[in-house]
């Protein structure tokens, strides 16, 4: 059984305010169309069995969600002998380590890596526009209804 709320609709984002990609890739997600559970881990921790969960979903273990930058590797020292239970105090203490956000809807998790990531990540295309090819004219009005482009 989840933790995470896994709605369909809604779209849970885990990310760290300390992280330049993590506030580059809110603001698409206040963009999106869905209900949105924003989780800033600077502010509000996320529980262990969380983490373990979003560890088990990614497929990945909990030391390759966390990026330690360079010059801060020496003031964890080794790393290969942490377990879970030191990579969760890590991270709950220097929510700063989270440096790639993370997309959770119903059964989907991502780490994002990229801002556009999080478009595809929702199957966003474009805003509608039709493709064509290198021959053709190409399409510069709006081929969706009520909506306004600038």
């Amino acid at each position: 059984m989840s933790i995470l709320a896994r709605d369909k609709r809604q779209l849970t984002y885990i990310y760290s305010s300390a992280s330049q990609l993590g506030k580059q890739v809110l603001g698409y997600i206040h963009a999106i169309d869905k209900k949105v559970d924003v989780i800033d881990i600077s502010k509000d921790k996320l529980g262990d069995t969380i983490w373990v969960e979003l560890s088990e979903n990614l497929g990945i273990p909990l030391d390759e969600i966390i990026t330690i930058p360079d010059n801060q590797k020496d003031d964890f020292g080794t790393t290969d002998d942490f377990d879970t239970e030191d990579w969760i105090k890590i991270i709950n203490n220097n929510p700063e380590l989270l440096q790639k956000p993370i997309a959770v809807n119903k059964e989907r998790v991502m780490l994002i890596s990229h801002r556009s990531e999080i478009l595809k990540f929702f199957g966003v295309d474009s805003a509608g526009l039709k493709k064509t090819f290198s021959h053709e004219d190409p399409t510069i009005s709006s081929t969706t209804k009520d909506e306004d482009f600038m």
